[in-house]
């Protein structure tokens, strides 16, 4: 099926297109309403609504890209954040931003994409459950291992014998030990169990046709051959697997709901000429594709739609190869592609028809997202217009912000450690005052009383003369060795375990890493950190020239966002 049903695999999120409200902030009725609903604002007479703040506070509760929590600022911090916001966007609209062909255009892309999203997500809103048959199938094939005997040979005429003498004495281990014992073969007939998703393809696909006991043909691998034999099949128990077998086969039953539903689609507002498309040969040696670009023939009509035409569909083709369609075309990839690629064109066509038929861009779920959306492409082309031009990272601003952050531009103080590990503290006191008067450290380590092995005790050190940073050594370490310069020897005793000498060898002091070194990356983040103090000085200007009114504050705030702690 390939890309065509590639928009499809979200389904398993939209389904959360249509969520309750169960987490919602409780309405302040001692907030005043504007057009029914409470506001926590007006900002030059358009209000901030409570629901606003609901959903920013909701997009801060939920998980980062990296699955870590994000920082949650304070109910006022927010609230001023928000207000800032609506001051930045009512000045790109004064200024005529929102007007803009690529703000427009940006703004129409996403929002039908988001009514397809929610049709789909609309259409298979109640298929909860995936079919049991399926889940057990993908569970068994995840989770099942094969036990095998594996005999590799160099040459093929080895491997046909012992398959043939074990074919005519009905044993495969005797022949192939000895084959193995001759050194004409490599292996075990000794089988070991293996997960079916680590054979090779060609021993998955003789495995798969194989009864216990049986023994496979000769399946060459490269320049040799070998020979398997199935002993056993088994399906261990996997909680893990099972649940993801379940999640896999609900998105399957999901998907071909959606393929089902979009061919029904094309069939309600579609008609495709086949008789133009199956003429379009678009690998034709010399003009396959450069003869289509400009072709005005109509390939598909669409019911209140635009047609699609042949030169419509050579677009979406020339889009799909990344190194080009006319190196596509000689290796004869491009016709393969074309009835999916119109399906493609067409699922879009008619899935905002249908999505408009059912006048889902009505809806306020609709309109929070668009609204939204159209805020933070208004907001990013105003930075991108209005306030990129003021920032200016020269060597100046290189430099002071190098110098401001030198702590994240420093090499730490590296030492190189060596150690002796005693069982006892009195042999490790010895050994400290025979190097203290001059004694050879590995002299002492050949010869020294009372020495424990690293290898026979894992918890023990080991340091070998390596460099190590500083801030990786434990506390302890660090600490013994703190003020001590190369040549000197220290004690440290490890909790409950051993006594360890050490010996500082070298010791590296920390040091800025040359600013030619990183000046990329402290380019970025100069610009990024300049950036925002020019969008700040903004947000101030901003703020001085308008009408803020602020309904909720400190505590009323915080019993807004937290009701139990009123």
């Amino acid at each position: 099926m390939g890309r065509i049903y590639k928009f499809f695999t979200v389904v398993m999120g939209l389904v959360f297109l249509f969520p309750t409200r169960g987490n919602a902030l409780p309405p302040a009725a001692d907030l005043p309403k504007i057009g029914g609903k409470p506001a926590l604002a007006r900002i030059n007479g358009e209000p901030l609504l409570l629901e606003e703040f609901e959903r920013a506070l909701a997009g801060i509760h939920s998980v980062a890209p990296d699955n870590t929590a994000r920082p949650m600022p304070k109910p006022s911090v927010l609230l001023e954040r928000l207000i800032n916001a609506k001051l930045v966007l009512q000045e790109a609209r004064n200024i005529g931003l929102d007007a803009l062909p690529e703000v427009r255009a940006a703004q129409k892309v996403f929002e039908e994409d988001t009514l397809r999203k929610m049709l789909y997500g609309y259409h298979v809103r109640n298929i909860l459950t995936p079919d049991k048959k399926e889940v057990e199938k993908r569970y068994r094939d995840a989770v099942k291992e094969v036990k095998v005997i594996s005999v590799l040979f160099d040459k093929e005429e080895d491997a046909k014998r012992v398959k043939a003498e074990a074919g005519v004495g009905g044993g495969f281990e005797g022949p192939a030990k000895k084959a193995v014992d001759a050194g004409e073969a490599k292996g075990s007939v000794d089988g070991q169990y293996l997960k079916s998703s680590s054979l090779s393809p060609e021993a998955a696909k003789a495995v798969f046709s194989m009864k216990k006991g049986e023994v496979s043909h000769v399946i060459r691998t490269g320049k040799q051959f070998y020979l398997l034999k199935l002993e056993d099949i088994r399906f261990p128990e996997d909680k893990a697997a099972r649940v993801q077998a379940e999640q896999d086969a609900l998105q399957a039953k999901r998907t071909e709901a959606l393929k089902a539903y979009a061919k029904g689609l094309r069939k309600k507002y579609v008609t495709v000429d086949r008789k133009l498309f199956d003429t379009l040969d678009f690998d034709a040696a010399g003009t396959g594709i450069e003869k289509f670009r400009a072709d005005e023939r109509v390939l598909a009509a669409v019911k209140g739609e635009t047609p699609v035409t042949v030169g419509d569909l050579t677009a979406a083709l020339e889009k799909i190869f990344f190194h080009g369609a006319e190196r596509a075309a000689g290796e004869k990839k491009v016709n393969l592609k074309k009835e999916q690629t119109l399906e493609e064109i067409l699922n879009k066509r008619v899935a905002l028809l249908e999505a408009k038929k059912r006048k889902l861009e009505r809806t306020e779920l609709f309109k929070g997202i668009a609204q939204e959306n159209r805020n933070s492409v208004l907001f990013g082309t105003f930075v991108q217009k209005v306030v990129t031009p003021d920032v200016k990272v020269g060597d100046e601003e290189l430099n002071g912000y190098y110098q401001a952050h030198i702590n994240e531009y420093t090499y730490p103080e590296m030492v190189r450690i060596d150690g002796l590990v005693f069982a006892e503290e009195s042999a490790a006191e010895v050994a400290i005052e025979k190097l203290r008067k001059g004694a050879d450290f590995q002299w002492l380590r050949a010869n020294a009383d009372g020495q424990v092995e690293p290898a026979k005790e894992k918890t023990v050190l080991e340091f070998k003369g390596r460099l190590l940073a500083v801030t990786t050594l434990p506390d302890g370490v660090r600490n013994a060795m703190s003020g001590a310069a190369p040549g000197e020897y220290r004690l440290y005793a490890e909790p409950g375990n051993a006594y360890c000498v050490l010996a500082l060898l070298e010791r590296i002091p920390s040091r800025p890493v040359p600013l030619e070194s990183v000046k990329g990356e402290v380019e970025k983040k100069a610009f990024s950190d300049i950036l925002q103090r020019v969008l700040r000085d903004w947000e101030e200007k901003l703020r001085k020239a308008s009408d803020v009114k602020i309904y909720a504050t400190g505590k009323k705030l915080d019993g807004i966002v937290n009701p139990g702690a009123r």
